[in-house]
């Protein structure tokens, strides 16, 4: 390094390149040129050697002729900063840039740490459910009331579920409100005889107790045919995922694929359709183990605002698991009781829940 007047340093692909670093710090009389990859980590730092493309030869010649002739009052100055640079970005201040960073993330997350139900909280819960002239119930159907299943279809509502839904519905001024990215046809079939409300396929299909489906608003589904080849494509090459198709939407499962390729296979399909849904009024959702394109919009917490306008209530409840739940808990007043289903995502809810076993253990004690 010290007897080099010249340091070449033309990786096609690097992190950062030490080789710069160390010629650098080398050069006691400050004489020398660095010549360096653009494409190394080291070129953003060090901004006085001469940055190069390697693939372009003749830039590379031109590079080694101007060093070579570089006046020596140049080199110095070019060497001093960059000196500079290298003595004060040392170890010490990287280890302290990073433990910084880390510890600011830290404490990010505890800002954003959703509380645990415990049981203090629960009985201040049940204490203003119980206080409440008016009550209204929001509640995610899957990952919520019932647990994921391999197969969709088959996560209908046992008798348990069933009885539970009609008796809160049937207390004195409560609503219950079935809020599901499910389609309706399916949640009519399965439950559509209790006297609850329903919104469905987040926010698209809306239904209050004894009275007829309406949409949100006017909608188009002409799109699903220009969309849907792309997510047969995604099919065929994922075994174990497949498609559902709703009135105004199309749904990617893949819950039975493989876990590893279905999560590479997910994030390509997700950067297909976002680019080609872009500047459209259409928008690409993430569920759990599904990825859905609906029209832009339209989503669980619009709907939930129409309910929280339509029917006014001093307690609420929200219960959902998944990110398209993040939008109900955003729509809901502070004093609402707003709570995650599962473990270890962060959520714009107060609360956290373990399972959808302790969603039925809590609205067994609302009835107590």
């Amino acid at each position: 390094y010290s007897l080099a007047e010249v340091a070449l340093v033309t990786p096609m692909r690097d992190g950062m390149n030490l080789v710069a670093k160390e010629y650098v710090a080398s050069k006691v009389d400050k004489r020398g040129v660095l010549i360096l990859s653009e494409r190394a980590g080291a070129a953003r730092e060090l901004s006085d050697a001469i940055i190069i493309n390697p693939t372009d030869m003749g830039q590379l010649a031109e590079a080694m002729h101007e060093a070579l002739v570089m006046p020596e009052d140049e080199q110095i100055t070019r060497m001093t900063a960059m000196q500079a640079l290298v003595k004060r970005y040392n170890v010490f201040s990287w280890t302290k840039l990073f433990m910084n960073q880390l510890a600011y993330t830290k404490m990010k997350q505890h800002t954003l740490a959703t509380e645990m139900l415990t049981p203090t909280v629960t009985t201040q819960l049940l204490a203003d459910y119980h206080a409440a002239k008016q009550r209204l119930l929001l509640l995610d159907y899957d990952g919520t009331l019932v647990g994921f299943h391999a197969n969709p279809q088959r996560a209908e509502p046992d008798q348990e579920l069933r009885h539970l839904l009609r008796a809160l519905a049937e207390q004195p001024n409560t609503r219950v409100v079935i809020i599901s990215g499910r389609d309706r046809t399916t949640l009519d079939k399965w439950l559509g005889d209790l006297p609850i409300d329903f919104i469905t396929e987040h926010g698209v299909w809306l239904r209050a107790a004894g009275q007829e489906w309406e949409l949100f608003q006017a909608l188009r589904n002409d799109w699903m045919r220009d969309l849907r080849p792309v997510l047969e494509l995604y099919v065929a090459r994922t075994a174990g995922s497949f498609i559902e198709e709703k009135d105004f939407s199309l749904v990617w499962h893949y819950r039975r694929a493989d876990a590893d390729l279905g999560e590479v296979r997910a994030r390509e399909l997700l950067a297909h359709l976002s680019f080609m849904t872009a500047n459209t009024d259409l928008q690409v959702m993430e569920g759990n183990k599904v990825l859905e394109i609906k029209n832009a919009g339209i989503h669980k917490g619009a709907a939930a605002a129409r309910w929280l306008a339509a029917y006014p209530a001093d307690f609420m409840l929200a219960l959902g698991d998944d990110r398209t739940d993040e939008d109900t808990f955003r729509a809901m007043p502070p004093e609402a009781y707003t709570v995650r289903v599962g473990t270890g995502a962060r959520s714009l809810a107060r609360f956290n829940i373990g399972s959808p076993i302790e969603v039925r253990q809590l609205l067994r004690k609302l009835l107590a």
